[in-house]
């Protein structure tokens, strides 16, 4: 019988983060390339007080170049190995990913080679314009993606949480090669990156080329404007000739501290399942008086300088709607939580958290989220088996309110 080896996780001498997985009853084998910077992150500071501001659209643009390397296309590299590639951007993070079943440490070496490597140049920028302006154009027809930027654009004044990650059209125009440089040196050190690794692999070999990755340091500093906690407008609508309205109902919430960022998601995840739930009473009337044919969607953000709860759906009365959630929200503050609703939902939470552990690729990419909280799976388990309900009542109790409740549809 094969031995799996235990997990691990720690930082090499150069300061980059590991997570490694090693399941050897998986053919299957992931790894990850998690950069701790996002679209959120345009306002820098240097280390003479200088500061900087990068377009919006600028760490989106560095992983649509990053693949191009002066030898060629390390996507199609990674291709020609057997291996399935991609990367995405969001707010807060970068992450470059493969999934292969064979020549895993080559495909390693590959990844972890093209993200140490940039190789900006004028005339490959240019020609790159042209791409993400179509990408944007599509995301400027997908009523998903625009009723969720109104709804942002509805709670933040300041914060770069309501930009386009990929920018705007006139925004993607003022970048240069230049500036991804300056932008990759500053959004690409050691101490900002994290590897997770998942799947029949060995620990060994790949903490011995984890420490080959070069060490990389900047004196610049993060910053962001300061953000009132009060909303800019409470209704935002849109006509894009829909069937059915869309629409997405949010919370702005004061931002938290990164320490708590872990046990005030995991009760978020509580809060969001009792309040409209398939089994809540909210979900229950809403069917019954014709608001809702299915429950709401529901998410909650949080990162630097921001956090928000957000519930997504579609139906004809989008207004009633958000006011019986905010009716129900008051009922839930006055009554308080049930214990054995709690209790249930907690064993709903826990085996879907379990059944994320039963692939090498849904662990990492669960790992790409937990990390950017300083957690590992186990520490994530834990924090879900041992919630305790007050937490959920006190954010319940404090974070909710219509006061700051938006309002976005779009028709």
């Amino acid at each position: 019988m094969v031995r799996n080896e235990k997990e691990q996780q720690g930082k090499t001498e150069n300061g980059l983060q590991y997570y490694i997985f090693p399941r050897k009853e998986f053919g299957e084998k992931t790894a990850a390339i998690v950069v701790k910077r996002g679209a959120n992150h345009i306002f820098w500071k240097g280390k003479d007080g200088e500061t900087m501001t990068f377009p919006q659209g600028t760490a989106h643009f560095i992983e649509h170049k990053l693949f191009q390397q002066e030898w060629g296309d390390a996507f199609l590299k990674l291709a020609e190995n057997g291996a399935s590639a991609n990367a995405f951007t969001d707010g807060d993070k970068t992450v470059y990913y493969f999934t292969c079943r064979e020549k895993f440490m080559e495909n390693l070496k590959i990844l972890l080679g093209f993200v140490q490597t940039p190789f900006f140049t004028e005339e490959d920028t240019e020609q790159e314009k042209s791409i993400i302006t179509s990408e944007i154009t599509m995301y400027g027809d997908d009523p998903n993606w625009v009723v969720y930027m109104q709804m942002l654009n509805g709670m933040y004044e300041n914060h770069p949480i309501k930009n386009s990650i990929a920018g705007t059209a006139e925004t993607v125009q003022e970048i240069t090669a230049e500036i991804l440089q300056k932008a990759y040196l500053a959004y690409y050190t050691t101490e900002n990156m994290a590897l997770i690794c998942a799947g029949d692999v060995s620990v060994r070999q790949i903490r011995e080329l984890a420490e080959t990755v070069q060490k990389r340091e900047t004196d610049a500093r993060i910053y962001f404007p300061m953000e009132k906690n009060e909303i800019l407008e409470k209704y935002q609508e849109k006509e894009m000739g829909l069937s059915r309205p869309n629409f997405q109902i949010g919370f702005k919430f004061p931002s938290i501290p990164k320490e708590d960022w872990l046990k005030t998601r995991i009760a978020m995840g509580f809060l969001l399942e009792l309040l409209v739930g398939e089994s809540s009473r909210f979900f229950q009337k809403a069917y019954e008086r014709g608001f809702l044919d299915e429950p709401l969607g529901t998410a909650f953000f949080c990162g630097e300088g921001y956090a928000f709860a957000a519930f997504s759906g579609t139906g004809e009365q989008p207004e009633e709607t958000a006011e019986w959630l905010a009716k129900e929200l008051k009922r839930l503050q006055k009554k308080g939580l049930d214990w054995m609703d709690f209790r249930r939902i907690r064993k709903k939470m826990l085996g879907r958290f379990l059944r994320r552990l039963d692939s090498p690729v849904s662990l990492c990419m669960g790992q790409i989220e937990w990390a950017m909280m300083g957690a590992t799976a186990e520490e994530v388990m834990d924090t879900i088996k041992t919630l305790p309900v007050a937490e959920a009542e006190k954010l319940l109790q404090n974070a909710f309110s219509d006061t700051t409740m938006v309002l976005s549809v779009v028709r």
